[in-house]
């Protein structure tokens, strides 16, 4: 009987997906994106890593519904509100300059799918960087 409860919990916590995901400390790198129905993970080739990190934080920071609720000079993790049904997605922002990459995930938090929303994010974010369109 136990262990029926233990498989079954094990079961609810993976479908319902509710854990905040923030950088992997060990790799130095984001998570990758277990549940690819409803998650986007980028890397950006760039040759300013910091001015485009930064450029980064000031369009999330510019978007609505869309709050940072950690930051540093190399990472953010923002909360953004979908449009529709107001869901909360995680979208974190890493810079490894030692790679010349800007790292950007963008997850929802519940379900298993999220009619594109995620890839939708990233690829606005990467518009208004490539555009200058920051604000």
């Amino acid at each position: 009987m136990n262990h029926l409860l233990a498989t079954l919990l094990s079961f609810l916590i993976l479908c319902l997906n509710c854990n905040t995901v923030y950088a992997d400390t060990i790799s130095k790198e984001l998570p990758k994106c277990i549940v690819i129905t409803h998650c986007v993970l980028e890397n950006w080739e760039v040759s300013d890593v910091q001015g485009s990190f930064k450029k980064a934080v000031t369009a999330v920071a510019n978007t609505p519904r869309t709050k940072i609720i950690e930051q540093t000079n190399s990472y953010i993790h923002a909360e953004a509100k979908t449009k529709w049904r107001r869901y909360t997605d995680d979208l974190l922002i890493l810079a490894l300059p030692e790679k010349h990459l800007i790292q950007i995930r963008s997850e929802s938090r519940v379900g298993t799918g999220d009619n594109g929303v995620n890839q939708k994010r990233v690829d606005e974010l990467a518009y208004r960087l490539t555009t200058d369109q920051i604000d």
